[in-house]
């Protein structure tokens, strides 16, 4: 966000872009943005304990 130069206090959005605004909407559904489980690994989260714990899991 910027603010304007003839207003200090009011700030402007900046371009929206799609994509990011969609994606970003379906990780938060989906509870892998503020989610209550986080893998150990990479930090994602997750708002079930079994993809946390799925998500960097090594196979053999």
């Amino acid at each position: 966000m910027q603010r304007r130069r003839e207003e200090a206090g009011v700030l402007v959005r900046d371009k929206s872009f799609v994509k990011f605004e969609r994606l970003l909407a379906k990780a938060e559904a989906e509870g892998r943005i503020d989610g209550d489980y986080k893998c150990l690994v990479c930090g994602m989260r997750y708002s079930q304990k079994d993809e946390a714990e799925i998500c960097c899991k090594i196979l053999p």
